[in-house]
């Protein structure tokens, strides 16, 4: 601002000696700086009384098309100059910026206004953009959220095969697979409680109609009630003691309420007196056995429950082991694992068998198990019992014929 006041000063000093003073002729050639620059221009005399203002022009151009309400205040500091001729102020030139357009040229206001039209465009358009994106965002949301619920409703209602189905890594996506894998679980577990009820309905129903119809058969007069005949009540009436005993067992172990004394344990110890107490079941069925159990098989565990798993196995290897036939045990030991191993040369297992070979009662000859007393649930209770250990149970064919078991607990 002050060069422009400087170079109206520098004007006006050259024209006031060549027209004689503030003449017409001397105002008449100051620039008309405040029409194109935005600035406002006065002179004032060396009395300071004005001589020259034009804002009266300005307010003639611009009011014109801005209304009453043009304002031609400073928005800067007033700023002189003074005319000085022969060393002698005779004025003073007083100039100050106005509107939001003072200083700019034309190009910078064609530019200015462009921008501001352009940001303007920006804004709506980005307004746009975050509105769409919004609500596409929200629309994703609530989508699966909004299959979850129907899913869930679904359930409720009890339709067992409502899933979500959805799919992702967002947690949105994980709790609907987390849905999908609890109603997977209640299926399973109801599956299990179905089956779980007919088989009991089973396996109770044939002694029961054994006892039945050997009361009814003495009562009736057509068998004698002779010591053999109660001793056929006797024995089912055993064995339906035993299967309930079986199955409170197996539902305490995959519960988790059975308690277990683990201690630091020499697992031969316990194979040698399963393997002693067998001794005789083995002899009577006519069957070679042998066994492998030397010192220092340490593990954690529950002598009493690991010895019964191992007993499970053994009765079972001399149930399906034809006379002539061999029984084996072994223990050995890894860098990480005691391996108990239980071989026979019995009747084996299929291959469609081999999924089912430690469900509740599944027998590999179901007429051979229920004649020898089998009830199906001894594999299932083993496994039971190695899995709280911390251990596994693997089974497999052998090349020559019969069945290998193999328990598998952590060296301690």
């Amino acid at each position: 601002m002050q060069r422009i006041a400087d170079s109206v000063a520098q004007v006006a000093q050259d024209a006031y000696p060549q027209y004689g003073g503030w003449t017409i002729e001397t105002l008449s050639v100051i620039p008309r700086v405040g029409q194109m620059r935005g600035v406002a221009v006065q002179i004032l005399d060396k009395g300071q009384t004005v001589i020259y203002d034009d804002t009266t022009n300005l307010r003639s151009i611009h009011g014109a098309v801005l209304g009453e309400n043009f304002i031609l205040n400073p928005t800067d500091p007033v700023v002189s100059s003074p005319v000085t001729v022969n060393n002698i102020s005779v004025g003073t030139v007083r100039v100050w910026a106005y509107g939001e357009g003072a200083l700019l040229t034309d190009r910078d206001a064609q530019f200015r206004s462009g921008s501001l039209t352009a940001l303007i465009a920006a804004a709506v358009v980005a307004m746009l953009m975050a509105s769409l994106g919004g609500f596409l965002y929200a629309n994703r949301l609530v989508r699966p959220i909004q299959r979850i619920t129907e899913t869930a409703v679904a359930l409720r209602r009890g339709d067992r095969e409502a899933r979500t189905m959805l799919e992702g890594n967002d947690e949105i996506a994980v709790l609907a697979r987390t849905l999908d894998e609890m109603a997977d679980a209640i299926e399973a577990d109801r599956e299990l409680e179905r089956r779980l009820t007919a088989d009991v309905a089973h396996e109770l129903r044939t002694p029961l109609q054994a006892i039945q119809a050997t009361v009814e058969a003495m009562q009736d007069g057509v068998l004698p009630a002779d010591e053999e005949r109660l001793g056929v009540v006797r024995d089912e009436t055993i064995r339906l003691g035993r299967l309930a005993d079986g199955i409170l067992e197996l539902t305490r172990l995959e519960r988790g309420s059975l308690a277990f004394d683990i201690q630091r344990i020499d697992l031969s110890q316990s194979v040698r007196t399963a393997a002693e107490a067998h001794q005789a079941l083995m002899d009577a069925r006519e069957l070679e056995f042998t066994v492998e159990a030397s010192p220092g098989a340490w593990v954690l565990g529950d002598a009493d429950r690991l010895k019964q798993a191992i007993s499970n196995l053994l009765s079972n290897a001399a149930r399906y082991t034809p006379p002539g036939g061999r029984v084996e045990l072994r223990v050995s030991n890894s860098a990480k694992h005691v391996n108990v191993a239980v071989s026979d040369t019995g009747i084996g297992i299929s291959d469609e068998d081999m999924s089912n070979v430690f469900s509740r009662f599944w027998r590999a000859d179901a007429a051979r198990a229920t004649a020898t007393g089998g009830l199906g649930i001894g594999l299932a209770v083993t496994k039971e019992i190695i899995e709280r250990h911390k251990g596994s149970i693997i089974v497999g064919r052998r090349p020559q014929g019969g069945t290998t078991f193999t328990l598998r607990l952590p060296r301690a």
